[in-house]
């Protein structure tokens, strides 16, 4: 079989998957130095949406940057901006979860043993705080990340990847065939 259809193969694939494939983490939206511990706060997706926030924390000690794993982490989130006028269409439990309901962090949310981590609602667009309550043996502290969240994807634009690797699965089949069909018909007639 030739060798570019594996690579258009390799292509389609790609195009259809890169937007669901997340590493841990997301990208920064804050970093807080208290108490001994820097604790770095990412968030996927990016931009930040209205919906499911995933939120993870990197907990390390000043000035050693050693990762702490024994150090507790509860979030929660306020709206800051008035409510929207309009309602957003959300995952129905991002309903149900009140903002300021306390969401603990924990180690089993990351495959990356060095993160914590929690899925936050965020209920509308507008201004939001995530709030941060960290414990650590005797210390603790509370500190806010600000949250600029932007209006969430209609469902097409979030699921086209996973709709197109269908069609474009059956195409590639179908020009598998159709190159297939070529090379028997240009090879030479077998003799008797």
């Amino acid at each position: 079989m030739p060798r570019y259809i594996f690579v258009a193969a390799a292509v389609a694939l790609h195009l259809t998957s890169a937007s669901l494939l997340k590493a841990d983490g997301g990208i920064t939206i804050g970093q807080i130095e208290r108490e001994g511990m820097r604790i770095t706060v990412f968030a996927s997706p990016v931009p930040v949406r209205a919906g499911p926030l995933d939120v993870t924390f990197l907990v390390q000690e000043i000035p050693s940057n050693q990762p702490v794993a024994d150090a507790r982490i509860v979030c929660t989130v306020q709206r800051l901006s008035p409510p929207a006028p309009s309602p957003v269409r959300l995952p129905a439990w991002c309903s149900s979860i009140a903002p300021g309901t306390r969401i603990p962090a924990t180690m089993a949310h990351s495959s990356n043993k060095l993160l914590s981590g929690a899925f936050v609602p965020l209920t509308e667009p507008g201004s939001w705080e995530l709030d941060l309550h960290v414990t650590r043996g005797p210390a603790s502290f509370t500190a806010a990340v600000p949250l600029d969240v932007a209006a969430p994807l209609e469902p097409l634009s979030t699921w086209w990847p996973l709709i197109a690797l269908v069609p474009a699965a059956v195409l590639l089949y179908i020009w598998r065939g159709c190159l297939l069909a070529r090379k028997t018909s240009s090879a030479p007639p077998a003799h008797i």
